[in-house]
């Protein structure tokens, strides 16, 4: 049997047996009516020495889930839903009752794991309740802290200090993506690949020099290097009342999720989110073979549509706008909003690689659920030249 079969074989046989093993642990787990009982039950009897406790409580918590519902269990028996896919799942659970929506249950059925993962956010950004979005941020904001910690020396690295910033995550995320933004601009400014080989520096060292200047020296925000913005915030129309008068729906900080009302009239009151409001006469979305590249116009567009990656969910800020069809392929791909996805570097770099295009489905909502196939002949550019660097 050739290698490839018999990793493909394999890998089918393990998730099989993991499923029986969680659906085995879900019906010792029981359904008691209460998550904290149920997953006390399931890692008691999913307790090994070999595994680690993270890993026997996560598994705990996947039990539990199937426990308290019915349709789940159906799912991981079929093999609709894999392991990955129940803790997308039960970040949409009741805390009280540990039960799934079934719709969504049934939605994420088949689905890959990140595509599940997209699903559930978007479905948990939509059915957000104001109220409990602003005692979420309340909660957060009386347990911001910044703590100062030493990380050991091991091998190959030296002790080093650390700094850790914890609070809210919508504005901890919109630190992430401000230092990412400035880290992306000096690299640029520096010569960034073009630079020497002894001069290239990692992301982690970007970020790192990044902070140091919002410290000690550069200030200002250099999100603006690539005329994007680096957060960007979705709002019902109720919200844009000069009395910001209280809301069902709360607004959402794309990558995050739903956010507070006091935070987003922060945002407003300091200037650092700008409206955009468009008509028929608005920024062009569609500019066919007359540009390469996407405009900030539409890349904002596709940040709004798409919430990120469509392939893995990495928030905007590490995206990239990529042609469905690829632009020099002999089908002649069009710089349309409509003809164009955001996708990570990572997945981007993946997809081309691989010679893949991206298509995509409806969920019953009109979700767009994304995929990947083989590019078909008409899809596939002519080979790049290849470049050799000199030392």
């Amino acid at each position: 049997m050739p290698d490839t079969v018999l990793i493909d074989t394999a890998s089918g046989f393990t998730r099989r047996l993991e499923n029986e093993r969680l659906l085995a642990a879900a019906r010792v787990a029981g359904a008691s009516g209460d998550p904290a009982t149920d997953r006390r039950r399931a890692r008691s009897a999913m307790g090994d020495p070999s595994r680690s406790n993270r890993s026997v409580a996560r598994d705990a918590r996947r039990a539990a889930a199937i426990a308290a519902n019915e349709g789940l269990g159906r799912q991981v028996a079929d093999g609709g839903v894999s392991a990955d896919g129940i803790d997308a799942l039960a970040r949409a659970a009741d805390e009280e009752t540990g039960c799934i929506p079934e719709d969504l249950v049934d939605a994420v059925a088949g689905l890959p794991p990140d595509q599940a993962a997209r699903l559930v956010t978007t479905y948990m950004e939509d059915t957000a309740d104001a109220d409990e979005v602003n005692e979420t941020y309340r909660r957060q904001m009386m347990a911001r802290q910044v703590r100062r910690y030493v990380v050991p020396a091991d091998a190959g690295h030296p002790a080093m200090a650390g700094l850790g910033i914890e609070g809210p995550d919508a504005l901890i995320d919109r630190m992430w993506s401000e230092l990412n933004a400035r880290a992306g601009a000096a690299y640029r400014e520096a010569g960034g690949r073009d630079r020497p080989r002894a001069e290239h520096t990692s992301p982690a060292h970007r970020r790192f020099d990044a902070a140091h200047d919002v410290f000690f020296g550069a200030v200002g925000s250099a999100g603006s290097a690539t005329g994007r913005p680096t957060v960007v915030i979705t709002v019902d129309a109720q919200h844009l009342s000069t009395t910001l008068e209280r809301a069902a729906k709360p607004a959402v900080q794309l990558g995050t999720g739903p956010i507070s009302d006091e935070l987003l009239a922060n945002y407003v009151s300091t200037g650092t989110v700008a409206a955009v409001v468009t008509r028929m006469d608005g920024a062009p979305l569609w500019l066919g073979r007359t540009r390469r590249h996407g405009s900030t116009h539409q890349f904002l567009a596709l940040a709004i549509r798409d919430r990120g990656c469509v392939l893995c969910g990495a928030g905007i800020d590490r995206c990239v706008t990529h042609h469905l069809t690829p632009w020099n392929a002999p089908a002649k791909g069009c710089t349309d909003v409509d003809k164009l996805a955001l996708l990570c570097q990572v997945c981007h770099r993946s997809l081309h690689e691989r010679n893949h295009t991206l298509t995509f489905t409806h969920t019953s909502n009109l979700k767009r659920i994304w995929m990947t196939r083989p590019a078909t002949p008409a899809e596939t550019p002519a080979p790049r030249p290849r470049v050799v660097q000199r030392e």
